[in-house]
């Protein structure tokens, strides 16, 4: 097979080429007009030393004169080739800053924004529909931030369920940083008029009733959750193709429940950072539980006493499973018409 020859390599090949065309037409102008001398005065046998001389001198002259036409030609066919190769110059700068902005765009800039908005008839149709969308296709889910809720419900109401699930997020025993994420919610329209104890002990139990509500989606795949120290900065939603980054403290998410959020693809910085980030969290953390099928209810309440240090009874876990339903239902009936909506578009 033959080489392929560069845009580079092709560009320095036609500049060699044109001075190689200066060089030739030069040499073949020299040697035409000192063979057609040479023939024109072989012809006269007559011709003394005065007019020898003078037909030099002449031709001197018509030398220069000729000299004159050739520098001014060559000159012009230089300035085409300094200015093709000033160009060509411009054009690999261009082509190559081109590249690097296309490289750093994919690393370091965001695919896709999502304004912050609090909760009504839309929890973001933008958002959950491209959430939505990659969930559809993928294998692999992670959860990361303060409070998984509508995690199970957006899990439930999936067509197609992921392999692999996991979760992080503040366990319902860690009261520091329950506290902190009360002060943060305290500027929510909701919670307004609330003690921030009041606002504490409803998280504490949000954080309940979703571990039992993801305790329910162990028959799509083994659910793994970390509790964490979570600082409520951000929570990002994880896929095969990309990672939703919602920032809580972004001047746009002020006393919005639903923050400000960025899609980044699969190949970018924040994506590599925060999944790599992710499994070692899960691998060198002890502070974790695992969601399998073969596990009941009994289960689930030896794992809930563990965490909280309290006793817990059935009676409690039927209670915390009806404020998950509660919680979730107007959540639960937006994808069920998301899904509709997506139904009819690929019908």
């Amino acid at each position: 097979m033959g080489a392929v020859m560069t845009p580079d390599k092709s560009k320095s090949k036609a500049r060699g080429l044109s001075r190689t065309f200066v060089w030739y037409s030069f040499g073949t102008a020299c040697s035409v007009a000192l063979t057609l001398g040479v023939l024109f005065a072989a012809q006269d046998n007559q011709l003394d030393t005065r007019e020898i001389l003078s037909a030099i001198g002449l031709n001197l002259i018509a030398s220069v004169v000729f000299a004159l036409m050739f520098v001014a030609l060559a000159n012009w066919v230089q300035e085409r080739s300094v200015h093709d190769t000033i160009r060509d110059g411009f054009s690999e700068l261009a082509d190559r800053v081109a590249e690097n902005m296309t490289t750093t765009h994919r690393l370091f800039v965001p695919l896709k924004k999502y304004e912050a908005l609090n909760p009504g008839d839309t929890y973001g149709d933008e958002y959950n529909r491209d959430v939505t969308k990659d969930l559809e296709e993928t294998d692999f889910f992670a959860f990361y931030g303060p409070s998984a809720r509508y995690v199970a419900a957006r899990l439930l109401a999936a067509r197609h369920h992921p392999q692999q699930v996991r979760i992080a997020m503040i366990g319902p025993g860690n009261a520091r940083a329950i506290r902190r994420r009360a002060y943060d919610r305290r500027s929510w329209a909701k919670p307004e008029g609330l003690s921030i104890d009041r606002i504490q002990e409803d998280l504490r139990n949000e954080l309940i009733f979703n571990l039992v509500a993801l305790f329910e989606c162990r028959q799509i795949c083994p659910i793994e959750i970390l509790f964490n120290d979570d600082t409520a900065v951000y929570r990002y939603v994880m896929l095969d193709k990309a990672v939703y980054v919602s920032w809580y403290h972004s001047p746009h998410s002020a006393q919005m429940e639903m923050p400000e959020s960025y899609r980044f693809g699969r190949e970018s910085f924040v994506y590599s950072t925060f999944r790599m980030d992710l499994m070692r969290r899960f691998e060198i953390s002890d502070d974790k539980v695992s969601f399998e099928a073969s596990q009941d209810d009994r289960f689930l309440i030896d794992t809930l006493r563990r965490i909280t240090g309290e006793q817990i009874t059935e009676a409690e876990l039927s209670r915390w499973r009806a404020e998950h339903l509660n919680d979730s239902e107007s959540f639960s009936a937006y994808m069920g018409k998301l899904y509709a909506n997506l139904n009819q578009k690929e019908a």
